[in-house]
């Protein structure tokens, strides 16, 4: 699966799980335009997991991924 780290760039430099990708965002409104990016050759059917500090960005990502870019198979880590 394609693991997406949601958290804003300063909050990636802490650390990350291994093999996440992180957004690399000074702002979470910056987002939209690097999923865009990222995710456009991508099946939409492709399984992707994300996941933030608190669940919030998460939530919003995950829903612009399925309602915005029609992505079928999208999750957030539990935890």
């Amino acid at each position: 699966p394609i693991v997406l780290d949601c958290r804003n760039d300063y909050e990636t430099q802490v650390g990350r799980f291994e093999l996440a990708e992180p957004l690399d965002t000074e702002n979470f409104r910056d987002s939209w335009d690097v999923l865009k990016d990222r995710l456009k050759d991508v099946p939409k059917d492709a399984p992707v997991m994300t996941y933030c500090t608190g669940g919030i960005r998460c939530v919003k990502v995950n829903a612009f991924l399925t309602q915005e870019m029609g992505m079928t198979n999208v999750s957030r880590l539990a935890g």
